[in-house]
């Protein structure tokens, strides 16, 4: 029997190796923050992203033009030249001596240029090309009974659906009499025309005939197919030699 002090070496090492080995103790600090709320807005982190950020930010890169407080020199080269090709590039300092001259300038009336465009507008003019026309035609008298007038109302009247119909409409009416249709050569000629085309006269033949096939005996596709029967028999194949009876007391 022997008794341990609780301040040996020992015992205190054994109790530190125990104590690393708990699984109580390491998660005892767990245990007295479990439940407790956590806000991440100072972490480290959110402060490092928010830097990066500020950094890629294209608003606080850009610095805005009215935020500077400078003065511009105007006699600088670059303004000055600015003002030059402004000056170059404006389309009403280009027209501004033109606009001035274009209402002091009169051209004469008689230069080449002034005359040809009047001739090419006459050229080209519809109504002076017209007017000869109109003139003959409000001072030409035509007569009633001229060749093209009369040529005019003929070929009017052949073209008229009116007059071509006009002698059917006369006859309507005046067919009285006629026993039945075959009196009437009209109805007839209507008929026969109907057959001509009708597609079941048409067909009405090959219908009656198409159930009737003739096919001669000694035609030579018959004759073969009865040889090649004949070949193929079982019946033709199969001959008896002789027929023979057997008695009981052999």
């Amino acid at each position: 029997q022997w008794t341990c002090l609780p301040d040996q070496n020992d015992v205190i090492q054994a109790r530190k190796a125990y104590d690393l080995q708990s699984d109580w103790l390491y998660k005892s600090d767990m245990e007295w923050i479990r439940g407790c709320g956590w806000m991440p807005n100072g972490s480290l982190d959110v402060k490092k992203v928010q830097k990066a950020q500020e950094i890629l930010s294209e608003r606080l890169y850009r610095q805005r033009p009215d935020t500077l407080k400078f003065t511009s020199i105007v006699d600088l080269p670059s303004i000055v030249q600015a003002k030059i090709n402004a000056d170059q590039l404006s389309n009403s300092k280009y027209k501004e001596v033109w606009e001035k001259d274009k209402l002091q300038i009169h051209i004469q009336p008689d230069t080449p240029e002034i005359l040809l465009a009047k001739s090419n507008a006459e050229n080209i003019s519809q109504k002076l090309y017209k007017e000869g026309w109109e003139r003959v035609k409000k001072s030409t008298n035509y007569h009633a009974d001229a060749v093209s007038i009369q040529n005019a109302k003929a070929c009017r009247n052949i073209a008229s659906d009116y007059k071509y119909k006009e002698v059917y409409r006369k006859l309507l009416g005046h067919h009285i009499g006629c026993r039945d249709i075959y009196d009437d050569p009209k109805m007839v000629w209507c008929m026969h025309v109907g057959k001509m085309q009708s597609d079941m006269e048409y067909k009405k033949n090959f219908e009656k005939s198409k159930t009737k096939f003739n096919i001669p005996v000694d035609m030579l596709d018959i004759l073969l197919a009865k040889k090649c029967q004949t070949l193929v028999s079982d019946i033709d194949y199969r001959q008896h030699l002789h027929k023979w009876t057997c008695l009981p007391d052999q």
